[in-house]
């Protein structure tokens, strides 16, 4: 699987540190897509306060990523330059989660996607499509 991240970040000074920008942020979103739940208890206490309850993605979890950018000067500032710290996470969960329900066949997936929650709407979408036979 590979991943393309397009954005218009202005005058671009150090390419290096905005990719790096870009790919943390796709982590971020592919992680809120499909892993980190927090849960609580009846009390409102959270249960899933440790690394051990809390999954974050790791370097499997996610795909290559080619980044890109385009450059329109921003107009308010001498340096034409504009924000990338959001990039990459904008996107990312909108664009996991629609590949999913696009794959289920309806869009009724909770986030996070979960295994468990994936294989749940596969078998709501097999009877909601047998019911329609």
């Amino acid at each position: 699987m590979k991943w393309t991240a397009i954005d218009d970040f202005g005058i671009v000074i150090n390419p290096m540190i905005v990719e790096g920008q870009v790919h943390g942020g796709i982590a971020q979103g592919v992680g809120q897509a499909l892993l980190e739940g927090a849960v609580y208890d009846k009390h409102g206490q959270l249960v899933t306060g440790s690394y051990m309850d809390y999954c974050m993605p790791r370097a499997d979890n996610l795909p290559s990523f080619n980044v890109d950018y385009v450059v329109t000067k921003c107009p308010s500032n001498p340096l034409g330059i504009k924000g990338c710290g959001e990039a990459g996470a904008i996107a990312a969960p909108v664009a996991v989660v629609n590949a999913i329900t696009n794959a289920v066949g309806h869009e009724d997936v909770p986030m996070p996607a979960t295994p468990q929650a994936v294989w749940a709407a596969v078998q709501k979408s097999a009877k909601l499509r047998k019911a329609a036979e």
